[in-house]
Order: structure tokens, then C-alpha cells, then sequence
């Protein structure tokens, strides 16, 4: 989904850093031993793995004050640390210790090392177990420095704001409260959002249909935009049924070898769909490196509003696209490029790596169907892609080659409840930016009386509110952070 470190995925964004510190050096490593399964009353119970934890900023702080605890991803947690900005930049004012807490089976948390993966092994992987984790952590932390006293507030984006807000629903004990950024906490079948319900064949369509609207001018791209990516995919899927065709896309695309069939063709429209999500999701209003460094390009950034720049490729000022078949295609190579080529040095692409399935999120998919946008449908209208149905049976047969498991699809629901339910948790802060594909599935629900507050950032992506701030940053944002903070003040008095 969400965030995982395959190169065609998407991730948990936060932008890259104005500030030339590296957060890394004030924090200290703890290797935390963990209950493999915390709910199991066999002998299973008493197994247990290393997981990775990092302390920042202890030497200034005093056992009693607050705790600013960040709820892993399903990537390296060192990404949180550095890029996490609205823990960093309010520590002081708050007298706060930052935690962050590394997710089992990602990172360096390997409950089996390098077996971790295996189908028998993998089995523990699932956000209740992680939500276990970082409850335990919380308890034996507090304990551990005779911090009972300590109140702790929760931090997340993405799947990770999923976690603060789920943390705070199932142990209300250990947080006083959550902010839970860009977190689709509500894209779950019977949650009470039409297009995230199975049966459904266009699931999950509108996190495609966001995504197409960042390449208009809504989100500030060039005029037609949109439908010249889309008028160029139709292009390349019908060019891709023919041999002469399909020789014509490689040299098109420089794919470091001839595409064979149209599989291939597929893994190439593929290629350049995940670029548009990718800068959808940091469509940030200055340059980073976040998604771009997670492809191994540490350091070199996409530019700024990515989609608007992308879009610059497409068509001119006024809105031509380019008329010729090969010309449009060309276009399209190069507005991908933005992200796909974001280095200028990339001589080849490699179609055939595996574009779709997300690596380990897969499995989280496949149990929990925790979101993954490689499965939702598109309708090449509402969106600027190609016609894909939802397809079930489809689902469930990949998931059980693969992982040997069949996805529960209602037990989330089962779990949390409806989106309207929500009112009956208290103190969450949710937050969802409207540049963002996954605010699709975001929470707009408040309950003043319960402290569930629902805040927006119009020219926002993937949790913009989190980053550090930049004097780039729309007025909009700074506003969302500061209602945060006052809800934290809120939480850490009562």
C-alpha cells in the first residue's frame, strides 16, 4: 500500500528535510525483547524476538513528562525518525521524549531472521500483533524508567496513523491520545464508504480518480492533462497487441529488453501508472527525496508539485497535447520520468520486476486486506488509466497460491466498527490533505464531546502535517499542526 519499500509502491511520505541535522545523532538504539504472540496461552506466548527501538533527546528529558511515541510503518523506522518533524520540532516546547517503535517483520525487526518470510513464519504478521508490540513497549518503557506517571501520545502516517488511531481504540490505557495522519483507517468493506465495499467492482476506484485529479488545474497542473495520460495509455495498450507494436513501445520506453507479449506490455503501462501514484502521493510543495530515496536515489529529489511538473511533459501551457501516437507515448515516458528516471541516469527500463504485488504488504493484503492500490479498480473515465474491474476471485486465488491464506474481508469492521461509530473512541485527530490518493479512504467525523476531530489541508498530500515544516508550506498546513498541538495540550492536562 501504503508504504513499502518496492520500488513501484506506495509509502508513507514525508518530504525531506529542510534542516541539515541529522535526527539520527541524538537518538540511542534499544533491542527490545518481544512476545512473538501476544495471544497465544501456548507455548508460543513465550517466544520472543528483538525489536528495534529508537530514544531521542533523553538526556533532556525527566521521567513524569510526556512521551511522544511513533508507531512504525510497514518499513525501516530510521525513515520516521528523520523525517518526522512535528514530533521533532515540538519535543522542547512540550518537554517531550520521542519513541519510535520499528514494525515486526520490516526493518531490522525479524522475529526469524532471514526466514522470517516463509508462509509458516509470516503468520505472525498482522497489525494486531504490531499493536500488542507497541503497548508492550509503552508499559516496560514507562517502567523501565520509572516514568508510570508519564502520559504518552501516539504518532502515525499513513498505515502508521492507522496504528495511533487503532492503538488508541484497543489500548486507550497506554495513550492519551493519537494523532493519525492520512490514515485510510475507514477503507475497509462495511465501514461505511461505497467504494471500498466487496462486492464492488469498482473498489477502491476513487484513490485512482484523486490521483487523476492532481494533473488538473484543481491541483494547479496544465489544462487537459489528464486526458492526455489517459488518450496515451489507450495508445500504448493497443500498440502493445502487435509485434511490430510492441518493438516500437521498447524503443519508446528503453526497456532493457524487447517486450515479448502483451504481459509485458502490461508490466510497462504498469510501470508508468505507479509513477503517477507515487507523485500524487508526494505532491509536496518543495523538493524531496522521500519516495525517490526508498528506489535507493537517497538524496535526489523529485521536484516540486511532481504531478504539475509531470503534466509539463504531457502538454503545452494551453492544454496540446502532442498529436501523434509516438509523440504522445514519448510524452508519457517522460512525464513518468519525473519519478521513474528521477536520477537522469537510468539507461534502461526493467519490465520485469514485479510491479503489483507489494511484497510483504501483499500478505498483509491477503489476511487483513489492509489497502493496496496494485487491487483497486479503474474505470478509464473517472480516472486517467485503463478500465480494471475488482475482481474477488481473483483475490482470493492469488492469496492462496501465494500465501496459502484467504483474506477476511469483514473482520476489520467486526473490529473498529463503522465510520460513524467512531464518535464512541476518544481523543484521535485525524487528518487528510486533499492532494493525497489515500485520503479516500480518510475519517471526516468529529466528536467534540469525545476529542475525535477531523482536519483537512486543502493543497496537501500524503501527510504533509507530519513533515518538517518548510517556508514553502501552504498556510493551510501550519493551521492543521497547530490545531494538532492544541488538541496535545488538550490530552496531556486532562
Amino acid at each position: 500500500m501504503l508504504a513499502s519499500l518496492s520500488m513501484f509502491s506506495v509509502l508513507a511520505a514525508v518530504a525531506s528535510m529542510p534542516q541539515k541535522i541529522d535526527p539520527m545523532k541524538n537518538c540511542t538504539l534499544e533491542w527490545v525483547d518481544q512476545t512473538l504472540d501476544h495471544f497465544a496461552y501456548t507455548s508460543e506466548y513465550y517466544k520472543t524476538f528483538k525489536q528495534r527501538v529508537f530514544v531521542c533527546g533523553e538526556e533532556n528529558w525527566t521521567p513524569g513528562d510526556p512521551i511522544f511515541f511513533y508507531c512504525g510503518n510497514e518499513a525501516d523506522v530510521t525513515l520516521y525518525v528523520k523525517h518526522t518533524g512535528l514530533m521533532w520540532e515540538n519535543k522542547d516546547a512540550f518537554k517531550a521524549l520521542l519513541v519510535f517503535a520499528e514494525h515486526r517483520y520490516y526493518g531490522e525487526t525479524l522475529p526469524f531472521g532471514n526466514e522470517s518470510f516463509s508462509n509458516q513464519n509470516i503468520r505472525y504478521l498482522n497489525h494486531e500483533q504490531a499493536l500488542g508490540d507497541y503497548a508492550s513497549v509503552i508499559r516496560e518503557f514507562k517502567k523501565s524508567r520509572k516514568a508510570e506517571a508519564s502520559k504518552v501520545v501516539a504518532f502515525g502516517g499513513s498505515y502508521g496513523g492507522m496504528l495511533a488511531g487503532w492503538l488508541r481504540m484497543k489500548y486507550p490505557t497506554s495513550i492519551v491520545g493519537a494523532i493519525a495522519a492520512s490514515a485510510p483507517l475507514v477503507a475497509f468493506t462495511g465501514m461505511g464508504l461505497p467504494s471500498y465495499d466487496i462486492p464492488n467492482k469498482t473498489f477502491g476506484n476513487s484513490f485512482w480518480e484523486i490521483v487523476t485529479r492532481d494533473a488538473t488545474p484543481a491541483a494547479g497542473a496544465r489544462p487537459n492533462c489528464d486526458s492526455a495520460i489517459r488518450s496515451a495509455f489507450s495508445t500504448l495498450l493497443e500498440m502493445g497487441k502487435s509485434d511490430q507494436g510492441r518493438v516500437t513501445l521498447s524503443k519508446i520506453f528503453k526497456t532493457c529488453s524487447v517486450l515479448k507479449d502483451e504481459k509485458d506490455v502490461h508490466s510497462l503501462a504498469m510501470i508508468q501508472l505507479f509513477a503517477f501514484d507515487n507523485m500524487a502521493m508526494g505532491n509536496f510543495p518543495y523538493p524531496s527525496d522521500y519516495l525517490t530515496g526508498q528506489t535507493g536515489n537517497v538524496g535526489v529529489d523529485m521536484p516540486a508539485f511532481p504531478m504539475r511538473e509531470s503534466c509539463k511533459e504531457m502538454v503545452t501551457e494551453n492544454g496540446t497535447a502532442p498529436t501523434t501516437p509516438e509523440g504522445l507515448l514519448k510524452a508519457l515516458d517522460q512525464a513518468a520520468g519525473i519519478f521513474n528516471n528521477v536520477t537522469k541516469k537510468v539507461t534502461c527500463l526493467n519490465t520485469s520486476i514485479d510491479v503489483e504485488q507489494d511484497g510483504i504488504w501483499d500478505f498483509q493484503w491477503c489476511t487483513e486486506m489492509q489497502p493496496q492500490e496494485t487491487y483497486f479498480s479503474r474505470t478509464g473515465t473517472t480516472d486517467m488509466f485503463w478500465e480494471y474491474d475488482f475482481n474477488m476471485t481473483f483475490v482470493n486465488n492469488h492469496c492462496k497460491e501465494k500465501w496459502g491464506v484467504t483474506p477476511r474481508t469483514k473482520w476489520l469492521v467486526t473490529e473498529y466498527g463503522t465510520v460513524d461509530q467512531i464518535g464512541q473512541f476518544s481523543n484521535i485527530v485525524f487528518s487528510n490533505g486533499f492532494y493525497d490518493p489515500w485520503s479516500s479512504g480518510g475519517v471526516y467525523f468529529n466528536s467534540t464531546e469525545n476529542g475525535i476531530l477531523s482536519l483537512t489541508i486543502a493543497e496537501g498530500a500524503h501527510h504533509l502535517d507530519l513533515m518538517f515544516s518548510n517556508p514553502k508550506d501552504p498556510q493551510c498546513v501550519k493551521d492543521v499542526r497547530n490545531a494538532e498541538l492544541g488538541e496535545i495540550r488538550k490530552w496531556l492536562s486532562q
